[in-house]
């Protein structure tokens, strides 16, 4: 049985995929009418181009088509979470860019993420995300199965517990180790008084 999703680190041979991706999910976000930074959208897939680039970035593959791409930050889950939030193990979603024409991509992220890092020693608790687009976070907690934790300062704080789904190795193959280099092995929870 051959199965339909690969993930992997992307590579510089991925670049064209990568910024085809990014000129659908601009299109799409033009459409919706949400802010674009297409800056900060290209600065992340530059390395690719140029050949200088750490396994950082990551991509879902249907049939060898990049249908999603993300990064995360195993330090945890970033700015505007709360002290005990932040001490709590977790990593954070710093960004994931999904084809607007692959309508499961998000979802199958989210839970591919959250099964991987729930296969470490010691699993963090949480995948956590930020957005500050009300529609696209009621997509996200709808659709990819999300838990809103709240909105503070024009921002959706998210979070997904991290579970082990085994039925979930029939749909997508990759890494899949416990030191997987798409999940970072989490810090140490942080401990500052400072969110």
């Amino acid at each position: 049985m051959t199965v339909p999703y690969r993930v992997r680190a992307l590579a510089r041979t991925d670049y064209p995929q990568a910024g085809s991706l990014l000129s659908r999910r601009w299109a799409r976000e033009a459409e919706c009418g949400r802010p674009l930074d297409q800056k900060r959208d290209f600065a992340l897939i530059q390395p690719l181009r140029t050949g200088d680039h750490n396994d950082e970035l990551h991509g879902l593959f249907e049939d060898g088509q990049l249908v999603a791409m993300w990064e995360l930050d195993p330090t945890g889950p970033g700015p505007g979470w709360s002290t005990s939030e932040r001490a709590e193990n977790s990593v954070g979603l710093l960004l994931l860019y999904t084809d607007p024409v692959h309508r499961n991509a998000g979802r199958l992220v989210s839970l591919w993420l959250a099964d991987q890092l729930a296969r470490h020693p010691r699993p963090p608790e949480w995948l956590r995300y930020s957005v500050t687009d009300d529609r696209l976070a009621d997509h996200i907690t709808r659709a990819w199965g999300w838990k809103k934790v709240r909105y503070d300062n024009r921002r959706h704080f998210l979070q997904l517990p991290c579970e082990v789904k085994p039925a979930l190795r029939v749909l997508i193959t990759g890494p899949v180790s416990e030191q997987a280099p798409s999940c970072p092995s989490p810090a140490p929870p942080a401990r500052s008084e400072h969110p």
